[in-house]
């Protein structure tokens, strides 16, 4: 709507500029008291030359030679002047009409067939949480078929296929797309972890060549960074896992996607047979608590126990949307925060804190589990009630 409300805005004012020189009132045009001054001048020395030929001032011939000087000399000045109003002949209300509904018809068809209107369907179906797969799904491909060499598109239609499940259409989208897109980093990587979807989580020969060939221009890319830790971890190589995740670790920012890699980075320190300290917290909301919206800002963190004034040594961010969710607090998240280590720590204070406005240092609600040892196997469980 809002899009519409300024483009017939834009509209209005090109009619407006189209139309005004066609309808403004006439206005006198420079040169015509000249004109008028001149052919004063003409008469007044006529009568002089008749008054002067009465008198006997003058012969007949020689007024007579006069006068037709004076005359030529009136053409040759009445002569070098423009018509006065050169754009009258078009100033008539029927042409001014015309124009005016030219120029939002033309500018309407004109959009509907090179405009963006397609991918302003797209923006909406985004935005809409109304709309179901199937619904989106169909916007999505149409913004294909207007736009086929469109990587965007491609790449969202792509996309959700593989969050709905429909991995053999993924695969052949992103096929596609990377033959278009000369092997883009981020399309290489996308169609390697759909095949290994496909293929029951297994990295085959295509897969390790499209995640080899991905690293080679993003080293930082962290979905062929996992898939290079997975290929390390099922060959024994659990050393060459961990690298590759802790890398990963480095650059990701989705904290579903942080969490899978904290998980296989333990699993790969359990093979080499090192001590790992992973607490798991599961957090979540009370009945009363389902009408917060879901991008209302979660986090959870930990602290040594019994002193609120250190900083929090692992911190995992979240939204009202993710939950309920388990989570793991470990030495990864730690050392990304830059303090102690969890395995260094005998017990910890863990709070949840949720903020409406985006502020988690004053937040709408908060809940807090004091004094958990780090060893503990159980999950500790925080759930936000209407009172926290």
């Amino acid at each position: 709507m809002e899009f519409w409300l300024v483009a017939a805005l834009l509209i209005a004012i090109a009619v407006l500029i189209s139309v005004w020189p066609l309808i403004k009132p006439a206005v006198s045009v420079p040169g015509e008291s000249e004109e008028s001054a001149n052919v004063a001048s003409f008469r007044d020395q006529m009568a002089d030359l008749d008054w002067q030929l009465q008198q006997g001032q003058v012969s007949a011939d020689e007024a007579e030679k006069l006068k037709l000087e004076l005359k030529k000399k009136l053409a040759d000045e009445l002569g070098d002047k423009q018509p006065a109003s050169a754009y009258s002949l078009l100033k008539k209300p029927g042409f001014a009409l015309l124009i005016a509904l030219i120029v939002p018809v033309s500018t309407v068809i004109l959009y509907f067939k090179l405009g963006a209107t397609t991918e302003i369907a797209v923006v909406n179906a985004m935005q809409d949480g109304q709309l179901n797969s199937e619904q989106v799904e169909t916007v999505l491909k149409n913004w294909v078929a207007k736009r086929p060499e469109n990587n965007q598109a491609l790449f969202m239609l792509g996309s959700h296929y593989l969050r709905v499940g429909k991995l053999d259409e993924a695969v052949t989208t992103y096929r596609y797309l990377a033959s278009i897109s000369n092997g883009h980093p981020q399309v290489t990587a996308e169609l390697a972890q759909v095949l290994f979807l496909n293929s029951n989580n297994e990295v085959t020969p295509e897969i390790r060549e499209l995640y080899q060939q991905t690293l080679l221009k993003d080293g930082q890319n962290t979905t062929a960074l996992g898939l290079k830790g997975i290929d390390a971890f099922a060959s024994g190589n659990y050393q060459g896992a961990i690298a590759a995740w802790q890398l990963a670790l480095t650059h990701e920012v989705d904290p579903a996607a942080r969490q899978s890699l904290s998980v296989g980075i333990n699993q790969a320190r359990s093979m080499l047979g090192d001590t790992v300290v992973a607490l798991r917290v599961m957090i979540d909301l009370a009945p009363e608590m389902a009408g917060l919206p879901d991008d209302a800002r979660v986090v959870v963190f930990a602290r040594p126990a019994g002193d609120a004034r250190q900083p929090p040594v692992v911190a995992v961010p979240l939204s009202v949307g993710d939950l309920p969710r388990e989570i793991i607090l470990d030495d990864n998240g730690a050392m990304m925060m830059g303090g102690q280590l969890l395995s260094s720590i005998d017990r910890l204070d863990i709070t949840a804190r949720i903020s409406l406005t985006g502020n988690v240092m004053s937040p709408d609600y908060q809940v807090q589990v004091k004094g958990v040892k780090t060893t503990a196997t159980e999950p500790v469980r925080l759930t936000f009630t209407p009172t926290g």
